[in-house]
């Protein structure tokens, strides 16, 4: 314990010294769950730690970074969850690193305590799903309910490099978004066009999404969709989902239930079909 506060305490000076920020926060999940595959009920431990450190030049530009590294209970090692640069300012922000898709301005929640895969099905041809590639690169701008996105992998292949552009609009609490993705080096060469809507609703709330593949190679065009719901009554929240596509031999569907027991602790859960497969799982959330 003590070598944890002096090296927190180092931290705290350095960051003062250099006129910056760093900060901690983590996440942890415990329960059990079945995933539908040949090992059926499975304990499930995950913890994830985000460093973050933050500051800004003598004009007001803002830079930093943040890490995730995340544990499994599959492997026990240290994993890289995701890393990323910034620098900020009025021109907007760029990014660099692991970064989100332009074209997914508004993803779906899913169902349950680490996921069923509900959004998965409707999210199989935006972002980088279905073997398009991962965008390294990442620019938004917003101005008053109005955000623009653009991102790119840059040194997939040259001029087969993939891009994404994504525009969203907000009004009250409900959104409009639109999204286009054009890959041209991975096994799923083509474009994704996206349009996604939702918003919350007094207790209730609800996101969609519908995207086409429209691929390089012959063949016809392939279309996912997804639609995300809750109720929210004092501590518990109620959560349904339902996602399908032309790939799709039935739709993917679930039901789920979230208790907020308060400092940062839920017990969460969720059962549903999903690609055929009956899928559960359940057991307590933790934010720090």
């Amino acid at each position: 314990m003590k070598k944890v506060l002096l090296a927190t305490s180092a931290l705290v000076m350095f960051a003062g010294a250099a006129s910056a920020e760093i900060a901690l926060s983590g996440s942890a999940v415990m329960g059990v769950g079945d995933d539908g595959g040949v090992d059926g009920v499975r304990s499930i431990m995950e913890t994830y730690l985000t460093f973050s450190a933050s500051g800004e030049t003598d004009a007001g530009l803002a830079f930093g970074f943040d890490t995730t590294i995340g544990v499994y209970d599959t492997d026990g090692g240290l994993n890289d969850d995701g890393t990323s640069v910034y620098i900020s300012g009025a021109f907007g922000k760029l990014s660099m690193g692991s970064v989100a898709e332009a074209d997914e301005v508004a993803t779906l929640s899913d169902i349950g305590l680490v996921g069923l895969g509900i959004d998965n099905v409707a999210e199989s041809y935006s972002g980088d799903s279905a073997g398009r590639e991962s965008h390294d690169v990442n620019y938004t701008y917003s101005a008053g309910a109005l955000m623009l996105a653009l991102s790119a992998h840059i040194g997939a292949g040259g001029e087969g490099d993939g891009y994404a552009v994504g525009v969203k609009y907000s009004f009250g609490d409900a959104y409009v978004g639109l999204g286009y993705n054009d890959d041209n080096v991975s096994l799923a060469a083509g474009t994704v066009t996206s349009v996604y809507a939702g918003g919350s609703f007094g207790a209730f709330g609800v996101s969609a999404m519908w995207s086409e593949w429209n691929p390089d190679a012959a063949g016809a065009n392939q279309d996912a969709y997804g639609v995300y719901m809750t109720y929210a009554v004092d501590a518990l929240t109620l959560s349904a989902a339902v996602a399908d596509g032309s790939a799709e031999a039935d739709a993917s569907y679930g039901i789920g239930a979230a208790y907020d027991l308060g400092g940062g602790a839920e017990v969460k859960g969720g059962v549903g079909d999903v690609r055929g497969e009956t899928v559960w799982d359940m057991g307590l959330s933790f934010s720090f």
